[in-house]
């Protein structure tokens, strides 16, 4: 909207007049943080691989790579049939077992009410006590067998640790597998952190919790500013360098795990000469800005550095005080009314 705005502007009304009315931003140098860069690799916090438990052979997958998972839910499923048998047995051998001890109790209460008239024997009574006593046993020793068989019956149904993305699938259907197999690894997209390692000098200049002195940079730019900074107690023996941790906020979209990423560490404070971002203007291999001087607006190349919110590090082609117009556009069309009609 502003280009036509400029090129309307510049059919109605005269040179001098769009000169004057071209706004103008002067060259200013401002204090800003110094910041060095360090790779940095991007993690999960919640990162597993979930392998199988017990023997079997793949029967059904439920989910696959992208897929998301909720908690708890059952991706993967194993064939049953020998752990549903060791469980049906451990259970008819409990049902055996406390049908036993029925009859045991029963024994022991009429053994018990003889003996307490003194028509049998102590040795018939503790006999009767000790077989009750083994007949108890044996129900919480099945008892045990049968929750045992319960939690191998349960391990061929495989669940999510926690709510998460799958980003590899290791078995395939009809896959035999064994106990440690790896079948499936997943994450948890909503808590991501990033690692790099800093020099020792560096290191030290960074206090504890200070959220603020260090940043994370994507590739597409964003600048995630970390919810809690950790350095390790202790350093690398081999590179002497200190690992940094930054955990990020919640539900961040512009990285991924196992990804680069460029962490930015203050290390003090320097002064830039700084512009307006949008009055650069990139003609191909040129970077250039219009500086307003006695004979109008004329382009400029200048070399630039890092960007700084809405503003741009500049490295070379510029002054402190010098006035760059904000629309190069404008700019632009003032320049080629100005050039002689033979150029």
């Amino acid at each position: 909207m502003r280009r036509w705005t400029a090129m309307a502007l510049a059919l109605v009304l005269p040179v001098s007049t769009l000169a004057a009315e071209l706004a103008t931003v002067p060259v200013q140098r401002q204090v800003l943080p110094l910041e060095r860069w360090f790779d940095g690799r991007v993690q999960a916090v919640h990162q597993s691989t979930v392998s199988s438990e017990t023997s079997g052979r793949v029967q059904e997958i439920l989910f696959d790579v992208g897929d998301s998972v909720p908690a708890g839910a059952v991706i993967l499923k194993l064939v049953s049939t020998e752990q549903q048998q060791g469980y049906n047995q451990a259970a008819a051998a409990l049902a055996e077992a406390r049908a036993n001890l029925d009859v045991q109790s029963r024994e022991f209460s009429r053994i018990e009410a003889v003996y307490q008239r003194q028509l049998i024997a102590k040795a018939d009574y503790d006999r009767a006590a000790g077989s009750l006593s083994t007949a108890r046993a044996r129900v919480a020793s099945a008892e045990a067998a049968v929750k045992a068989a319960g939690e191998r019956l349960s391990y061929t149904e495989v669940k999510a640790p926690y709510g998460g993305v799958v980003y590899a699938r290791h078995v395939e259907l009809g896959e035999a597998v064994q106990p440690g197999t790896p079948l499936m690894s997943g994450f948890d997209p909503a808590g991501l952190r990033v690692e790099a390692d800093l020099p020792q000098a560096v290191a030290d200049a960074l206090p504890q919790n200070g959220q603020r002195r260090a940043r994370v940079l994507s590739d597409r730019g964003d600048s995630i500013t970390p919810d809690k900074l950790l350095l390790f107690p202790q350093a690398d023996p081999a590179s002497g360098t200190v690992r940094l941790r930054l955990e990020l906020p919640p539900q961040v979209v512009a990285l991924r795990p196992g990804q680069f990423a460029k962490v930015a560490v203050v290390v003090g404070e320097r002064e830039r000469l700084l512009v307006l971002a949008t009055s650069v203007v990139h003609r191909s291999e040129v970077t250039a800005v219009y500086v307003l001087g006695a004979n109008g607006p004329q382009l400029r190349q200048v070399r630039l550095g890092h960007a700084f919110g809405e503003q741009v590090e500049v490295l070379a082609g510029l002054a402190e005080g010098e006035q760059v117009a904000q629309d190069p556009v404008a700019a632009g069309i003032v320049a080629a009314s100005r050039k002689p009609a033979n150029e």
